[in-house]
């Protein structure tokens, strides 16, 4: 019997799907109406890159990393010109062998 083989960037890609709907949900439950934020996919949807203006964007940034992406590395905030900050969460392109199943034995 055998599975078909789901490539690790693949794996990858469904997390960061998944995780941006949880991010817009997380989102509406923790920003108030004077609060902005984006969420945009990158890296060919191995990445998720998350801004928020306000003036708690710091502190809710972190509170989204503890929250949503407590399995990635910690990011570090960076604020733009207009007064946004901005955090980055995902995983490098990682390297995929040639098998296409797996045997289940």
């Amino acid at each position: 019997m055998y599975l078909e083989y789901v490539p690790q960037r693949t794996r990858y890609e469904q997390t960061i799907f998944r995780k941006t709907k949880a991010v817009h949900e997380w989102m509406s439950e923790n920003l108030d109406e004077t609060e902005g934020y984006n969420v945009v996919s990158t890296h060919n949807g191995l990445g998720l890159r998350v801004a928020i203006q306000s003036i708690r964007a710091k502190e809710l940034l972190n509170r989204l990393h503890h929250d949503m992406f407590s399995g990635f590395v910690e990011p570090r905030p960076s604020l733009d010109e207009q007064g946004v900050w901005t955090v980055w969460f995902g995983y490098s392109e990682p390297f995929e062998g040639s098998p296409h199943y797996i045997s289940l034995q």
